[in-house]
């Protein structure tokens, strides 16, 4: 009986075909038990023609027109923002090698106006990628580039125009290039860009946008096989080398990248959990050792140049990975026997900050690497590292801070702690880099639970009260800075001055007696007359209020304050919350139960 054996190796194009057909009845390429996986191996044995359906000869987009690619600037003004792009932005997730990038620029402008005008749509697939992600590119540098740069000035269509605005068009544009593609021949780049593209939803405040823009984004991930570490090929004539060499290790990138925001998203605004990562087992898919050790284990380092993807993975190994238990956790409410596993999960996290390496300690970092060529991101990234761990310890206790004093405790210093992150943050940034969504998500999420906790608790943790008042006001002041030209971020500023109102009427605090009203001495009684409601927080029962997930319920609960005052505090502080009278409308609304935390403070009000 004769064996039978596959071709050594089969035809390229027959190859392309097959694999054409699959993804034309919605299979995976990757996978071995479905039915298309069946037809590849009797194609492989038998060599038979086994065509189902008469496939098109092309599987290349149908263009409308080049029209969006007139919309790119002057090769001038790319090198501009390009540059921004790779020296402020893209070290926040890693995820474009630079050398590869500037490669692929090069091969871009060397298309004639010809092959634009007669042959686009002939194009190949990797060429016609690549504006769709320059777009997205070029639209972050616009967030964080300089406003007084004249030569940028020059792009600006119409009066008033902000590069904010510009950098939405860009984005936009980018947006529909890539969907112009299709999902027939997904490409690492395309991935890049739905990455590219759902950050800067976020950074514009457009959190539910971005949230889908993530869950398509997974879907092509996932597609190309990232999730699995073997990634199909993509060497072609037009890749750069460098790429070809490192398409592996930037497929791996980009797929932790996409499950911590899958995961973190998913806690901040209580949505489902799309993707999985277990990072022992996802990092030996990459079999050479020396390699697997370059990318894995480098973040460990005491005396090599930390690298942007460090810090991620070592947020990821002190904290992020413990998302998705705290996701379930939360969906399943304060339910007390799940209070050991948040025990400990705290007591993991903790012993794991022992470990972070010198130069990413969230106390007392070794800055020597600060300063030197590459390294300038590092202050920063320690400061979103530093927020992030303890915004992964605030959720973990979230669910029992009604229930549970430890709880409380534990969410109030790590509210603390991201606050005072952010302030540093917020210090480093220039002005006009400011104004982007991106800091609100910590600062709002932490303002909202400690101000709620001083308010339903107002006789415990005296003495990290004057702390929280200070550290309060100060997240205020920069939510308001954000506000000034992002709505989202200003419906944000409303809600917490409106608690604050609340927290500093209720305790009786004038605006020239902050430090020392919280001295034990002149502390207020809770049955004191300067509450001006009629039932006390402490008197009202919170075993059925489920805590508030502000930032959640700014977006899905369409949570805004109904009155927020107008005059402006000599200091330059927003808002004086003495001014108003007792019986000033200060309610919530949006659309939760009455039952719900926002709920309960507009019942306290009557």
């Amino acid at each position: 009986m004769s064996h039978l054996c596959p071709p050594a190796r089969p035809d390229p194009e027959w190859a392309s075909e097959l694999q054409d057909k699959i993804r034309d009845f919605g299979y995976s390429s990757h996978g071995n038990h479905n039915s298309m996986s069946l037809l590849r191996t009797a194609e492989l044995y038998g060599g038979q023609d086994t065509t189902l359906v008469d496939f098109p000869v092309t599987n290349l987009p149908s263009f409308r027109n080049d029209a969006d690619l007139r919309q790119l600037p002057s090769q001038a003004c790319i090198d501009i923002l390009v540059q921004t792009f790779f020296s402020s932005i893209n070290w926040q997730y890693d995820l474009l090698d630079e050398e590869s990038f500037r490669e692929r620029l090069e091969a871009w402008r060397k298309i004639s106006y010809s092959d634009l005008q007669v042959s686009f749509g002939r194009l190949a697939l990797e060429t016609l990628v690549f504006p769709a992600l320059l777009f997205q590119v070029l639209a972050h540098a616009l967030l964080f580039h300089s406003p007084h740069d004249e030569m940028l000035n020059s792009l600006m269509t119409m009066a008033g125009m902000t590069f904010h605005d510009l950098g939405a068009e860009y984005s936009d544009t980018g947006a529909e290039l890539l969907a112009l593609l299709g999902k027939k021949n997904i490409k690492i780049a395309m991935v890049q860009a739905g990455l590219l593209r759902a950050s800067f939803l976020k950074s514009s405040g457009k959190v539910v946008e971005a949230w889908h823009t993530l869950g398509t984004t997974i879907r092509d991930a996932q597609e190309i096989g990232l999730h699995t570490g073997r990634i199909v090929s993509e060497q072609s004539p037009v890749e750069p080398k460098s790429e070809r060499h490192n398409i592996s290790l930037v497929g791996h990138k980009i797929w932790v990248v996409l499950h911590i925001w899958d995961v973190h998203m998913a806690v901040v605004l209580g949505r489902p959990v799309a993707t999985d990562l277990q990072i022992e087992r996802f990092s030996l898919t990459i079999e050479d050792d020396e390699r697997r050790r370059e990318l894995f284990s480098h973040w460990q380092s005491e005396t090599d140049l930390p690298r942007p993807f460090d810090i991620i993975l070592a947020g990821y190994n002190v904290a992020y990975r413990y998302f998705k238990d705290i996701h379930q956790m939360e969906s399943n409410g304060a339910n007390f026997d799940d209070y050991p596993t948040v025990e400990r999960i705290h007591a993991a996290i903790k012993n794991n900050i022992q470990f972070l390496p010198s130069w990413c300690r969230l106390d007392n970092p070794d800055t020597k690497f600060d300063r030197l060529h590459g390294c300038q991101w590092l202050p920063a990234a320690r400061e979103g590292l530093s927020s992030l761990i303890h915004l992964a310890i605030l959720a973990l206790h979230r669910p029992f801070i009604f229930s549970v004093a430890n709880s409380r405790i534990e969410a109030i210093k790590s509210g603390i702690s991201i606050l005072h992150a952010q302030e540093r943050l917020f210090q480093q940034s220039e002005p006009y880099q400011r104004k982007v969504f991106n800091p609100v998500y910590a600062s709002f999420d932490a303002i909202v639970l400690i101000t709620a906790l001083c308010l339903v608790f107002p006789n415990e943790d005296h003495e990290r009260r004057i702390e929280c008042i200070n550290v309060v006001e100060r997240g205020i002041q920069r939510l308001d800075i954000i506000g000034q030209s992002n709505f989202m971020a200003k419906s944000a500023h409303g809600v917490v001055c409106s608690l604050y109102h609340r927290l500093r009427y209720r305790l009786g605090i004038s605006e020239t007696d902050t430090g020392a009203f919280f001295s034990n001495s002149k502390w207020i009684s809770p049955n004191s007359d300067t509450y001006y409601s009629s039932r006390a927080p402490s008197e009202y029962s919170f075993d059925a209020v489920l805590p508030p997930r502000p930032t959640h319920d700014l977006f899905f609960d369409h949570i805004l304050c109904t009155q927020i005052p107008l005059m402006d505090t000599p200091n330059g502080f927003p808002l004086d919350p003495l001014t108003g009278n007792v019986t000033d409308n200060w309610e919530f609304e949006g659309t939760f139960s009455d039952a719900s935390f926002w709920g309960v403070m507009n019942e306290l009000n009557h």
